[in-house]
């Protein structure tokens, strides 16, 4: 036989482990971790429908009446087979999806390092995001604004301005091995929406790039892992350096999905210097345990 006291402590003990264990302390725990939704097929476009569907729907994002700033990779002169630049049937798919959602305008430009004009005809981004109602155009002197970033490493600095005025940003990044930063994806895809002289960021590129991200703060992350470039990145230039996963990631927290691009590139975020900055600056976290990743194929 137990005594009161012996069966009203077990009781306590029991309730408190039913308290631990419940649905809804799960579904809090759950809550508070960082959504990755993955969604894999070889239609590029319902791959991105998916996974945003799956991170929640566009609505959640983007609400009636918004001007949309969309971010690709649009850096480089080449071919999209080459996984240099973003996918454009992605790109064009996120405008479709930000008009959908009733965006009054979507506007998209990048900063590229080659010929704009040879980047914007080769990457085949603005036909395919004009046809979907996209408003696209090559950075001038007058798109741009000196702005105070407040970084550790950035502070004044020439802005697309476009990235800092819109009602939403969403960044499009494709996933790269870089031969400066190991890895390219969400947070050094802000490069681009900066102009003046972009050489002297290398001088400190990692706080460099998480600077930019911690400014620049986008609505939601889009990352083209449909084709991803293993090496001689940035600019690749053979197909034997491409890979097929046609894989679409999104999230709100760039660090996880960072993260789990460096995974496919080759490589660990311990491995990744700026993810390591900017986790313990806290814009994100590369620990798969605290992340709810959610997987589909299509």
């Amino acid at each position: 036989m137990l005594d009161r006291r012996t069966f009203i402590k077990q009781l306590v003990l029991a309730y408190t482990s039913m308290k631990l264990l419940s649905p809804l302390n799960t579904f809090a725990d759950e809550k508070n971790k960082s959504l990755v939704s993955i969604c894999e097929s070889t239609d590029h476009r319902q791959a991105v429908r998916q996974a945003v569907k799956m991170a929640g729907g566009i609505e959640n994002f983007i609400s009636k009446g918004d001007t949309v700033a969309v971010k690709p990779n649009m850096a480089w002169a080449r071919k999209p087979e080459y996984a240099a630049n973003t996918n454009p049937d992605v790109v064009a798919e996120v405008v479709k999806l930000c008009y959908e959602a009733g965006a009054k305008k979507v506007y998209v430009t990048d900063n590229p390092c080659n010929s704009p004009r040879s980047v914007y005809a080769l990457s085949n981004i603005p036909t395919l995001a004009q046809k979907e109602g996209a408003e696209i155009f090559i950075p001038q002197s007058r798109h741009y604004k000196e702005m105070n970033l407040g970084g550790e490493f950035v502070d004044d600095w020439s802005v697309l301005e476009v990235f800092h005025t819109a009602d939403k940003v969403i960044n499009v990044p494709v996933a790269k091995h870089h031969g400066s930063s190991r890895i390219t994806v969400s947070m050094k895809n802000w490069l681009g929406a900066v102009g003046g002289f972009r050489g002297s960021l290398h001088q400190n590129l990692h706080q460099a790039i998480v600077d930019l991200a911690s400014f620049f703060k986008p609505t939601l992350n889009i990352v083209d892992c449909t084709r991803i470039l293993m090496t001689n990145g940035p600019t690749g230039g053979s197909l034997d350096d491409v890979k097929k996963l046609n894989r679409i990631l999104v999230s709100t927290d760039q660090v996880a999905v960072d993260s789990i691009a460096a995974g496919y590139l080759g490589t660990t975020p311990e491995n990744v210097q700026f993810i390591k900055i900017a986790e313990k600056k806290g814009l994100g976290t590369s620990n798969k345990n605290k992340m709810n990743i959610l997987y589909g194929k299509i």
